[in-house]
């Protein structure tokens, strides 16, 4: 476990999320490092979790360039005494817990459903959904204890429009989704907001990746994949991750203080819900 901070003064873009202390699950090269970045320049203090400690230290030493306190713990959300180990660091770092990014997550198999072997689906729920719910339950002590607090769960377009082969995947985050709901209404009389943010698809590394195969596997140039996919959106480009990351500010911050139980598209219209 690491503590990262800027020798030089900080300047965020906003103090939006100033003296909030923010924690992001699923650190890694996607939306996790992008959601990092987005909350640091808007002022919060991080806490970042992966189960590598690598990741949460190319991290860290990005958002500690920005001017950003954060402090590194390695996690498997689907540990109990992890959960509880982060919390308890967030709270003798920072004082505790305000901000709940739930990001991580565990990939589909990319198996139809009468070939998979169902206990890989059930791992994908013990993170998806259940490891997420751990980690929640973890963090809200400390919330309350502040006051309040918010909680963004990453869920994904993929429970609204279920794909070939990515049956658990899709299950688990429809999941999320209910759960989203149902923590909202049992926690918002404490002050704790539930929201989701649910992303389509995402400009970034994991679409780089599949850009490459489609592109390698059917012979065709990157660019033929990328106008397909970005000829389904309206917005006429599938978003960044960085953008998505933004709506993740907005959840953590004051300007959605109104917000609970909701799910918000950030797909550049892909769907409309």
């Amino acid at each position: 476990m690491t503590s990262t901070a800027s020798s030089s003064s900080r300047t965020p873009a906003s103090g939006l999320l100033s003296g909030k202390v923010c924690v992001v699950s699923g650190i890694g090269p996607g939306l996790g490092r992008q959601a990092a970045r987005a909350l640091a320049a808007h002022g919060a203090d991080l806490v970042l979790a992966a189960r590598r400690q690598a990741s949460l230290d190319a991290v860290a030493a990005e958002v500690g360039a920005m001017g950003a306190r954060s402090i590194t713990v390695p996690t498997d959300i689907t540990d109990p005494e992890q959960c509880a180990r982060l919390v308890a660091r967030a709270t003798e770092e920072f004082g505790g817990v305000d901000v709940l990014v739930n990001n991580a997550f565990r990939f589909d198999a990319f198996q139809s459903f009468e070939d998979v072997d169902l206990a890989i689906w059930r791992k994908i729920m013990d993170v998806n959904l259940f490891g997420t719910l751990q980690m929640t339950r973890a963090a809200l002590p400390s919330m309350r204890q502040r006051g309040g607090g918010s909680v963004v769960m990453v869920a994904s377009m993929v429970a609204r429009q279920p794909q070939p082969a990515q049956g658990g995947y899709a299950i688990s985050k429809g999941a999320l989704l209910t759960a989203t709901k149902v923590l909202a209404y049992e926690l918002g009389p404490s002050g704790v907001r539930v929201n989701a943010v649910v992303p389509g698809w995402m400009a970034g590394p994991s679409v780089d990746i599949y850009v490459h195969m489609e592109s390698e596997g059917r012979g065709v140039p990157r660019q033929e994949v990328v106008d397909e996919l970005n000829a389904r959106v309206p917005l006429g480009r599938i978003p960044s991750d960085e953008e998505v990351a933004g709506t993740i500010v907005y959840l953590a911050s004051d300007l959605s203080s109104a917000l609970t139980g909701q799910a918000v598209d950030t797909n550049g219209g892909e769907i409309f819900n």
